[in-house]
């Protein structure tokens, strides 16, 4: 099953070069409004929402599940609620999110130039941070994977499993020929597939850091101007592509 909602936001964003090179914060997505995607035994549900809080104007959401005890309708999830993207699987259940921001695009693929070159270069040491919500904290091993493109055609995948307590930090240095500063498209995914059991967590945010300043929230009109929209590390064994 496909479902595609169209926020009210257009899908041009424009850049504000000088807010964005004094700031200290640059957000991802601070999961504002709804959004949900599940999945019963071997299917795939995706979808597209609009947001001005959103890199782009946009997110896409995915699930796969890829094992489920019994005859579990719903036996993999991602859902945006109360400013927090949760995944989770019914018991017994494995399965697979994709969380993507590429533009207004076809949520079962990644326009790899959709973002339009967005510049995510901020201040000393700039990484991605997961915020972490501590009434929900993801409760087992999974796969976690980052990929970065950019607007010349290059690309980086940053690869880990992740446990509870993980680092919320993920360095711009873990993706190797990339050029932050003309950003196409970004994902992020996690998989218990792998592992055998169930997965349930969340985020409140993703945002852009840097290492020499304190994280102050830049007003979204500092980050985009919009017309009319399982990298995190604990105790590593670190895989890179």
């Amino acid at each position: 099953m496909l479902m595609k909602v169209l926020g009210a936001a257009a899908s041009t964003a424009i850049l504000v070069g000088a807010s964005q090179a004094s700031a200290a914060t640059l957000v991802i997505d601070a999961f504002d409004g709804s959004q949900w995607v599940q999945d019963a035994p071997v299917t795939t549900n995706a979808s597209q929402v609009g947001g001005a809080n959103i890199i782009g104007g946009f997110r896409d959401l995915a699930v796969q599940n890829t094992s489920a005890d019994g005859d579990n309708m719903a036996a993999t999830e991602l859902r945006v609620t109360n400013g927090k993207l949760k995944f989770s699987n019914v018991s017994g259940a494995r399965g697979e999110g994709t969380l993507t921001y590429d533009g207004d695009d076809d949520p079962t693929s990644v326009n790899t130039s959709g973002l339009g070159g967005i510049n995510l270069l901020i201040g000393t040491d700039p990484h991605f941070f997961f915020g972490l919500p501590a009434d929900e904290p993801f409760d087992n091993v999974a796969l976690f994977r980052a990929t970065v493109w950019d607007t010349a055609g290059n690309s980086a995948t940053y690869e880990e499993e992740i446990a509870p307590g993980f680092s919320q930090e993920l360095s711009f240095s873990e993706f190797a020929g990339v050029d932050f500063s003309q950003i196409g498209a970004l994902q992020f995914f996690i998989s218990t597939t792998e592992f055998g059991i169930s997965v349930d967590g969340a985020l409140d945010s993703i945002e852009v850091r840097a290492g020499d300043v304190a994280p102050i929230p830049l007003p979204a009109s500092g980050l985009l101007l919009l017309g009319g929209m399982g990298g995190l590390t604990f105790m590593r064994r670190r895989k890179k592509a």
